[in-house]
């Protein structure tokens, strides 16, 4: 789970951390999501009184940034400092094994400066002072520097972190300041912690109430996935099986004018019961359309699977018009039954095999679309 940047700080500030107060005369406004480049994409502003910054602050409530929607704003002091610091904590891939990134000219543009690394088993001081000192710190500057970092490195150790990131970490006259944070907990291991965040997407937003049923799709059952469900804002359902072409089959229903209500993949031979569920969160939206698509399977079975999808078709018994395109695996015995639930209900459904391509059936959705569409129109 990433934390916004108050968040982080919070975290940060119980392990003796210090972070920008209130009491000052100038401010500075942030915006808490969870998007890069705030400050080009008027994610943060200045304000030279209180009253001014409590007024940019309910401003930018509501608007975007970088396309995600601000929903909570951080006011606090603007800090004057000598120097910056790029400071992070997180596992390297190389040794297997926790490892502290710095760069002495942190800020804005670290992406494009060099930084150095230091892995390590256990974290103390005395190594931290002595990486320090070969990377240019000056003595001045190592003890508490060094202080600061071993804090963020017990951080990053104690809540069970996959990444703490500190930019920047700035020098001031009385001591080191933590100016922006962001942490990403690893949520395996949040039964070890206390933790009391709001779900939330990838897109910096809570989850809503439809991608939190379907996590619980595998939590309890790890034959296959079929729990990976992201809300978006369309109104074609997207049931993908996977297989390396989800992407190009929401690129493709995109391109011939329609706008994906969802993002999910099933795969790894799910059983019915679970295609089933991740059905009836897909179609327990408003919707227009809706696609299930996928290529040849090979360890899918087909007729399993698509049990679990004729089954939430019987009890939504969706008027929209209906796209399935698969193979593989028992497909005769599944699209029996497909063409069975149509003739049943009445679906306005097409059935296609891999004879026909993945994308020209989303063509075909669509123009089925318009028509729907349109008869509602009448």
């Amino acid at each position: 789970m990433k934390l916004y940047e108050n968040e982080a700080k919070e975290l940060l500030e119980r392990y003796g951390l210090e972070t920008p107060g209130r009491d000052s005369d100038s401010y500075v406004v942030k915006a808490q999501v969870l998007a890069k480049n705030r400050k080009q994409n008027d994610g943060i502003k200045f304000g030279d009184s209180l009253e001014k910054a409590e007024s940019i602050a309910e401003e930018m409530k509501g608007s975007e940034v970088n396309s995600h929607q601000v929903e909570d704003v951080l006011i606090e002091e603007k800090v004057d400092f000598d120097q910056e610091y790029y400071v992070a904590f997180l596992y390297d891939t190389d040794t297997r094994s926790p490892a502290l990134i710095f760069s002495n000219q942190g800020g804005s543009g670290i992406e494009n400066r060099e930084t150095d690394k230091l892995s390590f088993d256990t974290l103390d001081q005395w190594r931290i002072r002595q990486f320090l000192k070969t990377h240019g710190v000056e003595s001045s500057e190592l003890v508490g520097l060094a202080s600061a970092i071993e804090k963020i490195g017990k951080t990053f150790l104690e809540e069970d972190a996959r990444m703490v990131e500190v930019n920047p970490l700035v020098k001031t006259e009385e001591g080191f300041v933590v100016l922006d944070a962001m942490a990403d907990l690893d949520d395996d291991a949040s039964y070890r912690h206390s933790r009391d965040y709001p779900e939330r997407s990838a897109f910096g937003r809570e989850k809503t109430g439809r991608e939190m049923k379907a996590e619980k799709i595998d939590e309890d059952d790890h034959r296959g996935i079929a729990g990976k469900y992201t809300e978006l804002e369309g109104d074609i359902g997207m049931m993908l099986a996977g297989g390396g072409a989800s992407l190009t089959n929401m690129d493709a229903i995109k391109s011939y004018g329609g706008e994906p209500a969802n993002y999910t993949e099933y795969g790894g031979n799910p059983p019915t019961e679970k295609v089933y569920k991740l059905s009836k969160v897909i179609m327990s939206k408003q919707l227009n359309g809706l696609w299930h698509v996928g290529g040849t399977a090979n360890n899918t079975d087909i007729y399993r699977t698509m049990k679990g999808f004729c089954k939430a078709l019987r009890e939504e018994k969706p008027d929209y018009p209906i796209v399935v395109r698969r193979d593989g695996p028992n497909a005769d015995k599944a699209f029996e039954l497909l063409r069975e639930v149509r003739g049943e209900i009445g679906l306005n459904m097409k059935l296609y095999r891999n004879d026909t391509p993945m994308t020209e059936t989303g063509k075909t959705l669509m123009e089925m679309v318009e028509k729907y569409r349109g008869g509602l129109d009448e």
